[in-house]
């Protein structure tokens, strides 16, 4: 073998010893890169969009909280495909807890507000319908001055009314803004006058009775006086947010007939043992007991009265109380 052939064949060996230390040293670092970049899927698998053929099992969306994320808006203009891109804005996210609180703390300082605030409190009550009485005794009662409008409640303001001033027929409350208080009322119309005692009350065609509150005023012509309680009294007739019946109806009229019957100017009596009567300013006394049959009992009294006259008698006490055994007394 020539020198040279012997050359060529040890340069080709060395040729083929450095490749394959390249071929080996590639392979070791393939067999690294994957090694590494399986470690590397096992510790974090991305998201995968699959079109097409059966997809694996849904993944979890990621929540992002980037309350700065802009959202582009692009105008069209008149000029075939031509747009205008407007600035972007910002989405704005609201915390509902806090705007909950902002808005319990705003509505706890409006009804402060508005519970002290002097424009909603109540200066009086305008009274209107008032006959008798007059709006500074119905006020000074009601005591409203300087009260809320918001802690004013109409049914209990009718129901106090009613219970102090009993000659009211009729109570209606309005309330309104800002301070406003209107009480609308119907007094009832006295027709007689009861004196027992020393102490006067005025009763309507009902039977109710209410106080006389003012001295000075007037009082009907007509006047019972009592010796002794009515047949119904206060106590046995009064029930809770109800009128007073202080006489039975039947003996309102009774009252009425027989005041047309006496003299003038003279009141009509009544005791619970004779009942109802006058004493006649011609010296006798009269009495009907009940208010039954008192027609009837007029006309029975009128035709004694006319035959003890036409026979000069002189009684002194003249009892219709029985209508089927009237009778009449000389002397007591």
């Amino acid at each position: 073998m020539s020198e040279t052939s012997r050359l060529g064949s040890v340069s080709h060996r060395r040729q083929n010893r450095r490749d394959q230390g390249i071929d080996q040293r590639l392979r070791e670092k393939v067999r690294e890169a994957k090694a590494r970049g399986s470690s590397y899927e096992k510790r974090r698998s991305p998201p995968v969009m699959v079109r097409g053929g059966i997809a694996g099992p849904p993944l979890p969306l990621r929540k992002t909280t980037n309350s700065r994320a802009k959202r582009r808006y692009d105008l069209t203009l008149s000029v075939p495909g031509a747009e205008m891109r407007l600035p972007a804005l910002p989405q704005i996210s609201i915390d509902l807890r806090l705007l909950s609180g902002v808005m319990v703390a705003v509505l706890g300082l409006l009804i402060y507000y508005l519970w002290n605030s002097p424009s909603f409190h109540v200066e009086g009550a305008k009274i209107i319908g008032l006959q008798r009485l007059n709006s500074r005794d119905v006020n000074a009662i009601m005591n409203l001055e300087g009260e809320s409008i918001f802690a004013i409640d109409p049914q209990v303001l009718e129901q106090k009314a009613r219970e102090a001033f009993p000659e009211f027929a009729l109570v209606k409350v309005d309330v309104g803004m800002p301070a406003n208080v209107d009480i609308t009322v119907e007094e009832r119309l006295p027709i007689l006058t009861w004196r027992q005692e020393g102490r006067t009350v005025l009763v309507d065609a009902n039977g109710i009775a209410f106080p006389q509150r003012d001295q000075g005023d007037s009082t009907p012509a007509m006047v019972v006086e009592a010796f002794d309680s009515p047949p119904i009294t206060q106590n046995e007739s009064a029930l809770a947010g109800s009128p007073v019946q202080f006489i039975p109806v039947e003996m309102v009229s009774a009252i009425l007939s027989m005041s047309a019957q006496a003299p003038d100017e003279t009141p009509v009596v009544y005791d619970s043992k004779h009942g109802l009567g006058w004493k006649d300013i011609r010296g006798w006394e009269v009495y009907f007991g009940d208010a039954l049959d008192i027609d009837m009992k007029l006309r029975v009294y009128n035709a004694m009265l006319k035959e003890l006259q036409d026979d000069g008698v002189q009684p002194v006490l003249i009892s219709v109380e029985y209508i089927h055994r009237p009778y009449y007394r000389l002397e007591r």
